[in-house]
């Protein structure tokens, strides 16, 4: 892939050569790190997650050892430097997957899972203040030096096609693996590392519903080969947009920037009250093209029923927004109020009746029921958040899904995460 530094389109070229290569392996993977995550069309923020792995010498014993440094969880890979990383031993690693096989014999998934994770937790080389990613064996298992795990929304739209496997395969041939839905986690990196086992050549994984991980025992490869295949996704789904078709088009017009302001100092301290939960609730409000488009479209009942299709996402805009049934171009202050209202209400047992339907004796407690995104016709996004941070990640992370809705519907069909895996995924059950 050299010279091909003008090649993309829909991703940002950033690898400054001279910089690189002055730099030891840990700082060669905070620039990569930070390189591809200054770029919001290859990963959300808080998501991703990199990789090296470097010989170092053991403190205990003076003897030479391999350590895997991974970026820890929570923290974005535009911002990471060398304290958001953790060193751990892969020797100790790789040994785990034993130790997961044992538990699987009279255990259930998740408890062989919390086991596990507490074994990788003691797996540290030195201290650190992070918590290991829930990706480290998907770093680990894999036989090269450097591996990255992004969320591009373009590879995501694939994956959360009807079609994901065939499309995998048309867009990309035999360069990605296609893996299907699965909790982030130890079996992730179990199962990925067997499907390697049988494509040895591939570049990458297509990580249905977790996004895209590419491997070298190259660096700059790696991040030359993350971007040539999200670039190859991209042009794809590019090419089949539905521009003003999109969403099946547009069922109303959205208000003028008076009306619209007019009419959410209206409804906004309506609307805190109902989601607020006694807790916190600061808003962040979006009305740009992108959004308004969705909103005010055709199929954004439809779509919005159907679930997000990240893992990702699930923490930060559960699996559904409130989508509002008004019309922007005829309806009444006062109605959106008292339709408000009703949405909220009926959105808190719709999601009470979610939990109960798929809770087991493991499953944790009930998170608060209130949505965290809402969408208004004619009006646009209004998202939630204990705080203006968590709140404007809510609103990047649907608009992200918005993305990924889009792409889906272009090149194929839409479909959201199942209840059940969403279930799973969002309270951590393993299956």
């Amino acid at each position: 892939m050299q010279g091909r530094e003008n090649h993309y389109t829909h991703v940002q070229y950033a690898w400054d050569d001279d910089f690189a290569r002055q730099l030891s392996p840990l700082d060669a993977l905070i620039y990569r790190s930070n390189t591809l995550g200054g770029d919001p069309r290859i990963t959300l923020t808080e998501g991703g997650s990199t990789s090296v792995k470097v010989m170092e010498k053991d403190p205990a014993t003076g003897k030479l050892v391999e350590i895997i440094w991974v970026k820890g969880s929570g923290q974005d890979l535009r911002g990471s430097k060398a304290q958001h990383f953790l060193p751990l031993y892969q020797d100790k690693l790789v040994a785990l997957r034993d130790a997961y096989n044992q538990h699987r014999q009279s255990a259930t998934n998740r408890e062989a899972e919390e086991a596990v994770m507490g074994q990788i937790r003691a797996s540290v080389f030195q201290p650190s203040d992070f918590s290991p990613s829930t990706d480290t064996a998907l770093h680990a298992f894999m036989p090269y030096a450097h591996v990255t795990h992004t969320h591009p929304s373009a590879a995501l739209a694939v994956g959360a096609s009807k079609n994901a496997r065939a499309l995998t395969e048309k867009i990309w041939g035999n360069d990605l693996i296609w893996l299907p839905r699965q909790r982030p986690g130890f079996k992730l990196g179990l199962q990925l590392q067997e499907a390697w086992s049988s494509h040895p050549d591939a570049k990458g994984a297509l990580l249905s519903g977790n996004g895209v991980a590419t491997w070298s025992d190259d660096s700059k490869a790696c991040y030359q080969q993350t971007l040539e295949l999200i670039e190859r996704a991209s042009q794809y789904v590019a090419a089949r947009d539905k521009g003003e078709s999109t969403f099946g088009g547009q069922r109303y017009t959205a208000l003028s920037d008076a009306d619209r302001q007019t009419l959410l100092a209206d409804i906004l301290m309506l609307l805190r009250e109902l989601v607020s939960d006694q807790s916190p609730a600061v808003a962040t409000i979006k009305s740009g093209a992108k959004i308004l488009q969705f909103v005010n479209s055709a199929d954004a009942p439809r779509l919005a029923r159907e679930r997000v299709a990240c893992a990702h996402h699930l923490r930060r805009t559960k699996p559904n927004p409130l989508y509002v049934e008004w019309d922007p171009n005829n309806g009444t202050a006062d109605e959106l109020k008292r339709r408000l209202t009703e949405g909220v209400h009926q959105y808190i047992r719709a999601y009470t009746d979610y939990y109960n339907a798929f809770k087991r004796g493991i499953s944790p407690a009930m998170a608060s029921p209130m949505p965290t995104v809402c969408l208004i016709p004619g009006v646009g996004m209004i998202t939630w958040g204990r705080t203006q941070v968590e709140s404007r990640i809510v609103a990047e992370s649907y608009l992200n899904a918005i993305d990924i809705m889009r792409g889906a519907e272009a090149i194929d069909a839409y479909e959201g995460l199942p209840a059940r895996d969403a279930f799973d995924i969002e309270y951590g059950c393993f299956r």
